[in-house]
């Protein structure tokens, strides 16, 4: 450690990143992050993919925030740009997608002063937090704590034909698995709607432009889901494999869809993770009948376990009543700076998804 490094950040200088700094950046966090050591690529790739490449972060005054002691690079906070639907008008958020400071300078700080420093780059700017620690560093900088005590995650069983196939084989496991999972279809029995049909997608068009101007004027605060946005993140620039499931009823009308991606373990079993959810929030029949088609969908290619990693005080009373098991967690906690500050009703109703942020850890 070199000897000139106090306990407090007060030497070090702070800067808004450009993005010659991004190799650099690079650097850092190859060096200071395990899983990047064998894979440098996959940081290097998220930088293309959601700085380089984005068409939104020309509104942002640079890719993020760094520390610097003396030349050398000691810390940076990468920030990328997410056009969002905010108190009825359209407007840009930079949103934080990791902080890294050199193994050379932790304890000193940084982590928290790069934060603090992160507000001046726009007048709102959001994040996840995964820590309890860290989420106490984003308090102190004047964030917002988005959503109750827990996460407002959920899990439901999906299928047994996985957890069969490991005990006693292909064969026999699907049979098995099969015959467990009518007692799931009678659970979602009162979802079921058959008015409705489930489309794989792997491109948005004007129909998704048109679901998403209907609806917005319902949402408080929402990520814009333009066909735009849809696809240069999910198709075009995407940094982790999702799948895009479309609802559309008998007229051929779109009337929700899901975004979702597939974590497999050893011996069959898999998890399908409920990224985002989109409809008209008074359309109560296109939302449980989304979730009808897709949890078959999900049992039909075998999967185990659904977890639901979208979040709205409607959307957890829904899987409340569901029945639906309540992930209680203090990581992963939206936290969210605004100057002025948001009032309360936007941020209650926060519409909060697994595609908001992105992070470097999902590799394709």
């Amino acid at each position: 450690m070199p000897d000139t490094v106090t306990d407090t950040a007060d030497q070090f200088q702070f800067r808004i990143l450009q993005p010659e700094d991004i190799g650099e950046c690079i650097r850092l966090a190859v060096a200071n992050f395990d899983e990047f050591r064998d894979h440098p690529q996959h940081i290097s790739q998220w930088f293309e993919r959601r700085i380089t490449h984005n068409p939104w972060q020309s509104a942002l005054p640079g890719p993020g925030v760094g520390a610097w002691h003396g030349s050398r690079m000691i810390g940076f906070r990468a920030m990328f740009a997410q056009p969002w639907w905010l108190n009825g008008k359209s407007t840009v958020l930079a949103f934080g997608a990791n902080t890294c400071i050199d193994s050379d300078y932790r304890g000193k700080g940084l982590a928290t002063a790069l934060i603090k420093f992160s507000c001046g780059v726009t007048a709102i700017n959001g994040s996840v937090t995964a820590g309890v620690i860290t989420q106490k560093s984003f308090g102190s900088c004047g964030f917002a704590r988005i959503g109750g005590e827990g996460n407002d995650f959920f899990r439901l069983r999906i299928g047994y034909r996985g957890s069969w196939e490991k005990r006693v084989g292909k064969l026999l496991g699907q049979i098995l698995g099969s015959a467990c999972d009518l007692g799931l279809r009678w659970r979602d029995r009162n979802l079921y709607r058959r008015e409705f049909i489930l489309d794989e997608c792997n491109h948005c068009g004007a129909e998704f432009d048109s679901l998403w101007n209907r609806a917005k004027t319902a949402y408080p605060s929402c990520l814009e889901r333009s066909s735009r946005y849809l696809n240069w993140r999910l198709f075009e620039f995407p940094t982790c494999p999702l799948q895009l499931l479309a609802l559309r009823d008998n007229a051929g009308v779109l009337r929700a869809y899901a975004i979702w991606h597939r974590q497999n373990f050893a011996n069959s079993v898999s998890m399908a993770v409920l990224r985002d959810v989109f409809y008209l929030p008074q359309d109560d029949p296109a939302i449980r009948g989304l979730l009808y088609h897709v949890f078959a969908y999900w049992r039909e290619n075998g999967i185990s376990w659904g977890n639901l990693e979208v979040a709205s005080p409607r959307l957890t009373a829904l899987f409340k009543e569901l029945g639906y098991e309540a992930l209680g967690s203090h990581g992963n906690r939206y936290q969210i700076y605004s100057d002025p500050p948001l009032s309360e009703d936007v941020l209650s109703e926060w519409y909060r998804s697994g595609i908001d942020g992105d992070y470097f850890d999902h590799p394709l």
